[in-house]
């Protein structure tokens, strides 16, 4: 058994291991853990100049299920000294956070 939170599967797609799982239910995932999922993505997102996070919002859409999940990121606006990243997490083929 691991320790981890997230098996990699590879393409963005990880496996949920039940240390990923909340104090509500043991079929979903505490924030915690998919919310780092999340800035993982945005911070291997390439860059033409070194950049650092000011803000990160999550949105959360839903129940996320101990399950299989996708990432994807990419830059929403570009800019020289500034640009807006965003991540989806998907479950199940919907979009439970961002």
């Amino acid at each position: 058994m691991t320790d981890a939170f997230y098996e990699p599967l590879g393409d963005g797609r990880f496996a949920s291991t039940t240390h990923s799982s909340g104090p509500w239910s043991p079929k979903t995932q505490h924030l915690g853990p998919p919310s780092a999922l999340l800035v993982r993505a945005l911070e291997a997102l390439p860059t033409n100049a070194p950049m650092q996070f000011v803000r990160i919002t999550v949105e959360i859409l839903g129940p996320v299920p101990v399950d299989e999940l996708s990432v994807t990121a990419g830059v929403e606006r570009p800019g020289r000294s500034v640009e807006l990243v965003g991540a989806e997490l998907r479950a199940g083929g919907r979009v439970v956070a961002r």
